[in-house]
């Protein structure tokens, strides 16, 4: 193996990087140190300079990743016309750029949501990066909620909007569901009807 050179600094990106290209082609469960001090052509104490053990390095993605999110919804919910409640009208926007980056990123989505880095306590950039992204659906939920007049929880309501977006997400990269199998022409219009279900309820409504 040749070893390359690496100017200070420069080799702990060099190891995230070959991570990521890893887990895109292998999976969570083919992403090893050696494979990641292989491709990045350095040895294996080199590695162990700057992670631990194998779970910090994938608690490092699964923090860039929900970073990544983030700034997608970020940019989706930023596409809104001039005048539009951004607030109120965003669930369709943020649901789709979640949607569509756990497509296009499903094997790092998984190490995201997964059991592999084990407790998310010993990692707080993790846990801050994924409250930040839960929080962009978490507001965009409680203004809907607000401007409904609902007595809702908003917990509760934030919650199932969270749930909906991710069943949708698994089910998809699962290839259960589709455009196709839903009877429309586009993922965009899917997931525009399917955030129109969420109505949240008025004050007064009972449940049956």
């Amino acid at each position: 193996m040749k070893k390359k050179n690496y100017h200070h600094g420069n080799l702990r990106e060099a190891l995230i990087k070959a991570a990521h290209e890893i887990l895109v082609v292998d999976g969570v469960a083919g992403l090893s140190l050696r494979k990641v001090a292989l491709a990045a052509g350095v040895s294996a104490p080199a590695l162990y300079s700057h992670f631990q053990d194998k779970r910090a390095l994938l608690a490092v993605l699964a923090t860039q990743g929900f970073e990544w999110l983030t700034a997608s919804m970020e940019a989706e919910s930023n596409k809104a016309a001039p005048g539009v409640n951004r607030g109120t009208a965003g669930l369709p926007s943020l649901a789709l750029a979640y949607v569509n980056f756990s497509l296009e990123n499903s094997s790092l989505f998984q190490l995201m949501f997964g059991r592999e880095v084990g407790n998310l306590l010993d990692f707080p950039a993790l846990v801050d990066a994924g409250t930040r992204c839960y929080g962009l659906m978490a507001d965009s939920v409680g203004a809907q909620v607000k401007a409904n007049g609902s007595s809702d929880s908003l917990a509760i309501s934030a919650t199932a909007a969270w749930s909906m977006v991710h069943g949708l997400s698994t089910l998809m990269i699962d290839g259960r569901v589709d455009a196709v199998t839903c009877g429309v022409d586009s993922n965009e219009e899917m997931i525009e009807r399917v955030c129109q279900t969420f109505t949240f309820a008025l004050p007064g409504r009972e449940l049956a």
